[in-house]
């Protein structure tokens, strides 16, 4: 399902250092997003957690990846990047996944851009695909009772952080960081601090906060951009780190 030449416009690239590039993501680039995020994430303490049976099923491990960014793909509220090296400009090296929350003009100008007859179509087709997939192959890489506790505690603290009334007051217009991944070739080389600039550039523009949900490893990163942390995770798989954080706009 190839959907760059329809009704979406990539920006060219944009220099973030002298041996990297950042860009906005395409579609193309999904199956990369989705090899790196299960490469870093397999032997992570929550998914030992959620998906034991992730050596065994590792196509079925790395699926769940890939069909969470194309739904996110789709989503209007959503913007990815991606960092590339020069010499490898369609492979990515790194992403971030940001949602903007809301209903202010910056938020509806954000949809209005970025929603089309064409894209609604293409979700439609992917959700019946994902679906007819998932029927037929059904994901034996999970422990599904798991996957249901920790949703089920993740919904929890979702309404508790972000979702209730008193913090949608304060909160509710907000970018939201959904996922930023580094390969482990590309670390500690300014790679993530760059991804996240085009987050809190736009965040600072538009007077909102930042949000997102931050493992012990991101903890530190998030800690030196200036994010404060709002409280632990109510369900706690592996060591007692990480937790909700914010930035705030100065």
């Amino acid at each position: 399902m190839d959907v760059s030449s329809k009704g979406l416009t990539m920006p060219s690239f944009q220099r973030k250092g002298s041996n990297i590039l950042i860009r906005r993501a395409q579609y193309s680039d999904i199956p990369f997003m989705a090899n790196i995020a299960a490469a870093e994430f397999r032997d992570s303490d929550l998914n030992k957690f959620l998906c034991p049976y992730r050596h065994q099923y590792p196509d079925h491990f790395n699926r769940r990846f890939l069909q969470m960014f194309q739904a996110r793909h789709f989503d209007p509220r959503s913007i990815g990047f991606v960092a590339v090296e020069p010499s490898s400009p369609h492979k990515p090296v790194a992403y971030i996944h940001l949602t903007r929350f809301g209903d202010d003009e910056q938020a509806r100008r954000l949809i209005a851009a970025q929603d089309s007859l064409w894209r609604r179509l293409c979700h439609r087709l992917l959700q019946l695909r994902t679906m007819i997939v998932n029927y037929l192959w059904p994901d034996r890489s999970t422990d599904h009772d798991a996957a249901r506790q920790f949703d089920e505690s993740a919904k929890r603290d979702s309404e508790k952080y972000w979702g209730s009334d008193e913090m949608r007051a304060k909160y509710g217009n907000r970018w939201h960081v959904r996922g930023l991944v580094v390969s482990s070739s590309h670390q500690r080389r300014g790679v993530g601090q760059a991804l996240m600039a085009e987050v809190l550039q736009r965040a600072q523009q538009e007077g909102v906060v930042v949000g997102l949900e931050a493992s012990g490893d991101g903890e530190k990163l998030y800690r030196l951009l200036g994010f404060e942390m709002r409280g632990p995770f109510s369900m706690i798989v592996g060591p007692p780190v990480g937790g909700f954080m914010m930035w705030t706009p100065k």
